[in-house]
């Protein structure tokens, strides 16, 4: 009934997009002037340029069923790598070679993992989507790896230009994902980002020191980032950071002595 009633909506002026030409992008919004948990709109062509448009103005596109539903979450979690949390038993299993850490090395594998549950937003034309702007540079990933060669856990994003936007994660050994996301904010922090953007609160991430801010708020920051320009091609974990010694609230700690390196 829910969808019927979305479906029946008209084309409309949005504030987020300019008029669209008929029977494309963007899709048929809703009229509501407070939309129901976010959601913003339903249909129209995900494509990787509508995909990266609806990025750039807080806009997160889900399948359902086919359609698309258009979502820009209010508040909005993110993290600012100044404010990560981790305790030192967790410093403790960096320092350890458990896991090792790469970045861009196994895009494919990482998204496909994501996609290995029972219910996923990850379908074939979505992940085709993912897998076409990694090649482009702008979609990137994190791989963890157990001391025998297997991939257990990992994070990917699209870079907006300063916003990370977090699209997924999964973990296949305790710890592993989050091992990804502390890897990951480390050299975020290093190379100048602002904000980890996940969307819709998680509490494990609350944990990690995501926080909610209000949407206003956060297209501040996602517009600020998209002027501010992005890391260019692909990443490589940088052999001069050292992660366990990171103290986020201090950067530039995460920068190894030259004797270290």
């Amino acid at each position: 009934m829910l969808s019927r009633f979305y479906d029946a909506q008209v084309w409309c002026q949005s504030k987020l997009f300019p008029p669209p030409p008929k029977g494309a992008f963007p899709p048929i919004w809703l009229t509501t002037r407070k939309p129901p948990y976010g959601l913003l709109a339903r249909g129209g062509e995900l494509t990787e340029e509508s995909l990266l448009l609806a990025y750039s103005k807080g806009v997160f596109p889900f399948t359902d069923r086919g359609s698309v539903n258009w979502w820009s979450c209010d508040p909005r979690m993110v993290l600012f790598p100044e404010k990560m949390k981790f305790n030192r038993r967790f410093r403790q299993q960096l320092r350890s070679d458990r896991f090792s850490v790469t970045f861009d090395t196994a895009f494919e594998q990482v998204v496909n993992a994501c996609a290995e549950r029972e219910s996923t937003w990850l379908n074939p034309e979505r992940i085709a989507i993912c897998n076409a702007l990694h090649e482009k540079g702008y979609s990137h990933s994190v791989e963890v790896w157990s001391q025998e060669g297997l991939l257990v856990g990992g994070v990917f994003g699209t870079d907006m230009g300063k916003i990370l936007i977090g699209e997924s994660s999964f973990h296949r050994e305790p710890s592993a994902s989050k091992i990804a996301i502390v890897t990951l904010a480390c050299h975020l922090q290093h190379w100048g980002y602002h904000a980890f953007d996940i969307g819709g609160y998680q509490a494990y991430c609350e944990a990690m020191g995501f926080e909610n801010i209000p949407r206003k708020e956060y297209l501040a920051w996602l517009k600020k980032g998209t002027t501010d320009g992005r890391k260019t091609g692909k990443w490589r974990v940088d052999p001069g950071v050292d992660v366990a010694a990171w103290k986020p609230g201090e950067p530039g700690s995460q920068v190894a002595r030259r004797d270290d390196i």
